[in-house]
């Protein structure tokens, strides 16, 4: 049985537009998909497990990936998000301010989209790790 370290819920209307990002994702035995279509499906799914990161796309079935997201951070407000848009990084700055959204996806994300994406969590998941308490006196002069 394969160790799951990151469950990715994954929002999107039509899944095959994504296949590119999904392949990009899937190499990582280490990762659990989870996709759902709806805006209320993913809700639902967030209330009874541990997500990591959630991948919205720009336009759901039930409403806009950023209004799902509006209702994510009352439900869970810690969670990495990563939302797909066509807005400029300006219009999309001003549109997700104070929401925590990760960053913003391309219409098309491409593989190295998906390594973008991981390699931002890395380094989140690095900067949140306790400091050893060694490393602490080694880092004092």
């Amino acid at each position: 049985m394969e160790r799951v370290f990151l469950r990715v819920l994954f929002i999107v209307k039509d899944i095959a537009q994504f296949s590119v990002l999904l392949a990009g994702l899937q190499c990582h035995p280490e990762i659990e998909l989870l996709p759902v279509e709806t805006g209320a499906a993913g809700l639902l799914l967030l209330k009874g497990k541990k997500i990591d990161l959630v991948i919205v796309d720009e336009q759901l079935g039930d409403m806009s990936g950023i209004a799902f997201v509006k209702q994510l951070v009352k439900i869970n407000p810690l969670v990495n998000t990563a939302v797909v848009s066509a807005l400029t990084a300006e219009e999309f700055h001003e549109a997700t301010e104070g929401l925590g959204v990760l960053m913003q996806l391309p219409i098309e994300p491409r593989e190295k989209d998906a390594e973008t994406l991981l390699t931002t969590l890395e380094k989140i998941g690095a900067l949140l790790q306790p400091v050893a308490p060694q490393s602490r006196k080694a880092a004092k002069p």
